[in-house]
């Protein structure tokens, strides 16, 4: 409704071109890369970490064996020369022990052999005599001569970049704990490192033409996987850019064809939805333009306003009727600024914001220069999907035309009831007056009379008070409602009532049932008057059942209205009495003035409800009173 009052243009065609557009220029911005060259680098990455990985492991493992061997070899010697050279130490022999070390040194992984004394001298250096009886002062030397236990150490020569191995074993006399010198065997490492960087050579040769085969076979297995992909990545393009009758034939019997197989049919029922809603939006726009014609033709004003008073649409009756000009706009402006806050329309829409959930129908008389109009509003909460409130529609309706043909109406039955009255009141004054003329014109005559006398005093008494209880009901009838009003069980009241007559009943043969419920909402009324309304109503049954009968009570509550049905077995009335039965002096008994339901009506009038009065001749009447209970 709110999209039909405010006119909102509806151009799906041009939204859905838009958004596919702005989704084809987002692909083209962002940094797109192909999956096959994802495809290609990942495997490639894993390719070079597997072969970095062997290479580390072999290269480790390598590492470790040759060193293992060397370690081995050099102790071997280093403990074979101590065995040999033990005699030649205590001995002081170092011409032995000269010769002892030039021999062992002519194993090629071997680059010298030392032996110190006990002293820390050198007692014999493989090919450098020179230093016979000297004390060497390299780091190395002093930790040797310094050893109790083998001691094999890793350490790079003065005179080279490659490292090498130095093996100390102490020589100890048999049985005896005294060192008596050191041998000290150094071993190159260069064989070793050698084989690794072969080794390596070999890994990163291999590994080269294992990447190569592996770049070439993910290559092909990527292109396999990627190039059916590419044609729906394509597909999904001219799709996004409206062509949705294209056709998609891929058959790689996998995962991919099955894509493919889904998207074409998504294609087919995206485009049946599309058709669809475009025959959809035509009837929309048609039931659109119909609204419009519909709000713009209508004799009713249509005045909707957000929660926050501010006007989001008005129809042209509503313009007519609040007195704004044609070329006037109105839309966006404020609802209580636009309107004078001391009027009555201002203060009906501050108070429907206010409590938007209470339906609060109201007749607002609008001042408009020198001329007043009557409005009869209303308002209803337009609701969002979630259930929230959005806005309020005010229905203006002009009864200023109305209003004066009511008072017309009014008027004409005013002067009817009053002829009426008038006709009813003489009826009734006229007959207790002539009893009283005759008695008072026979009164000098037969003063003196003892019987005349007594029918004297007991007629005119008589017909006197009949004359002044007519007065009072009129009294009752035309006087000015004083009533006190209270919240009221109405169950408790129609027991007490019930009670007041049970005894009367039961003299003249009249039953009586009722059906009141436990829960009923509280009245807002005056007890006694509604008491005597109860009574009155309950009695008017019992007089139409001179022979006996059954009077029921029935209560029910209707959409916050309590309802309450007096019915009895008595003669009816016609159609054409009930709807004069209300009227002042209309009756259908023998006796009686014809007020008790005039006032009747008029108290229930005064407390907000409404009596009406069914019967049938012959079959009964029954009478139901309508009273608004409180609302919680």
């Amino acid at each position: 409704m709110t999209e039909y009052l405010q006119k909102k243009d509806l151009h799906p065609e041009k939204k859905h071109h838009g958004e596919f557009g702005s989704k084809e220029n987002i692909l083209k911005k962002s940094r797109f890369i192909s999956l096959r060259y994802r495809f290609i680098l990942i495997t490639s990455i894993m390719l070079l970490l597997l072969l970095t990985t062997l290479a580390l492991v072999l290269g480790m493992l390598q590492t470790r064996t040759i060193r293992g061997r060397i370690e081995k070899q050099g102790l071997a010697v280093a403990k074979n020369l101590a065995v040999i050279s033990v005699d030649h130490l205590i001995t002081y022999n170092y011409v032995a022990l000269e010769k002892l070390v030039n021999q062992a040194v002519n194993n090629p992984d071997i680059i010298y052999v030392i032996i110190h004394d006990k002293e820390g001298k050198v007692a014999g250096y493989s090919r450098r005599p020179d230093l016979q009886n000297r004390i060497l002062t390299d780091k190395a030397s002093l930790n040797a001569v310094e050893v109790k236990q083998p001691l094999i150490t890793v350490h790079a020569p003065e005179s080279g970049t490659t490292p090498v191995m130095d093996v100390a074993v102490p020589v100890y006399l048999p049985g005896s704990l005294d060192r008596w010198g050191t041998i000290r065997v150094c071993l190159s490492l260069e064989l070793m490192y050698q084989q690794i960087r072969q080794t390596l050579w070999s890994i990163l040769i291999l590994g080269s033409v294992a990447l190569a085969i592996g770049i070439l076979i993910s290559n092909w297995v990527a292109q396999r996987v990627t190039r059916p992909l590419e044609t729906l990545v394509k597909a999904t393009i001219e799709a996004a850019r409206g062509n949705l009758k294209q056709k998609i034939s891929i058959h790689t019997r996998d995962e991919v064809e099955i894509l493919a197989s889904n998207f074409s049919f998504m294609i087919k029922e995206v485009l049946a939805q599309k058709q669809q809603l475009e025959n959809q939006l035509k009837k929309i726009k048609r039931l659109q333009l119909y609204a419009e014609k519909i709000l713009d033709t209508m004799s009713d004003g249509l005045l909707a306003v957000d929660m926050e008073g501010v006007i989001t649409a008005v129809n042209p009756a509503a313009c007519t009727i609040l007195g704004i000009p044609p070329d006037h706009t109105v839309k966006g402006c404020s609802v209580l600024d636009f309107f004078d806050k001391d009027t009555q329309f201002s203060a009906y829409i501050q108070q429907s914001l206010e409590n938007p959930s209470g339906r609060n129908q109201r007749e607002i008389h609008l001042q408009r220069g020198e001329n007043t109009r009557i409005l009869l509003t209303g308002s209803s909460v337009l609701e969002s999907d979630e259930k929230n409130i959005r806005q309020l529609i005010f229905n203006l309706n002009d009864i200023t035309v109305l209003k004066k043909l009511e008072a017309e109406i009014r008027q004409t039955q005013r002067l009817a009831d009053l002829g009426t009255m008038a006709a009813g009141m003489a009826h009734e004054i006229r007959n207790p007056l002539s009893a009283i003329k005759t008695y008072v014109a026979l009164l000098p005559e037969k003063i003196e009379k003892p019987d005349f006398l007594e029918k004297f005093q007991r007629t005119v008494p008589r017909e006197i008070n009949r004359l002044n209880n007519l007065i009072e009901e009129l009294l009752e009838l035309s006087k000015p409602p004083k009533y006190n009003f209270n919240p009221t069980d109405l169950r408790e009241l129609l027991r007490q009532s019930i009670e007041l007559l049970e005894t009367d009943f039961k003299v003249k043969g009249i039953g009586c049932q009722w059906d009141i419920p436990h829960e009923l909402p509280q009245l807002m009324a005056d007890a006694d008057q509604l008491e005597k309304v109860f009574i009155n109503l309950m009695q008017n049954s019992a007089q139409a059942m001179p022979d006996g009968g059954m009077v029921t009570i029935h209560v029910s509550c209707k959409n916050t209205r309590i309802v309450i049905d007096f019915r009895d077995t008595g003669h009816g009335f016609s159609p054409g009495q009930a709807e004069n039965i209300f009227n002042p002096f209309f009756t259908t008994k023998a006796k009686g003035t014809g007020l008790g339901l005039a006032i009747t009506h008029k108290v229930i009038s005064e407390h907000g409800g409404q009596i009406e009065a069914k019967s049938k001749k012959g079959e009964g009447s029954c009478f139901s009173v309508s009273l608004p209970g409180i609302q919680d």
